[in-house]
């Protein structure tokens, strides 16, 4: 495998929550490594210390563009682009 092609999968980026309510999909949550960040929150294992806390669940309450509160599901991750 070559160094961009682990780079990529191994790299940072935004974390993706679903709305159970209104479906919408929230991407605002930043890591410096997806893969690394959903491994440890779907197997229930603290994230580095190094990373500094970053709050990080299976689950987040999102705002409903109609105003109501959902429960939102966390799905998976998008990495950033390298420019």
């Amino acid at each position: 495998m070559s160094d961009k092609s682990m780079s990529e999968i191994f790299g940072g980026g935004l974390l993706e929550y679903k709305c159970r309510r209104c479906g919408e999909i929230n991407s605002s949550l930043h890591t410096p490594n997806v893969i690394h960040t959903l491994i440890c929150v779907s197997s229930g294992y603290d994230l580095p210390k190094e990373w500094f806390g970053i709050p990080v669940s299976k689950h987040d309450i999102h705002h409903c563009k109609d105003g109501g509160l959902g429960v939102s599901d966390l799905i998976g991750g998008k990495i950033d682009d390298e420019k």
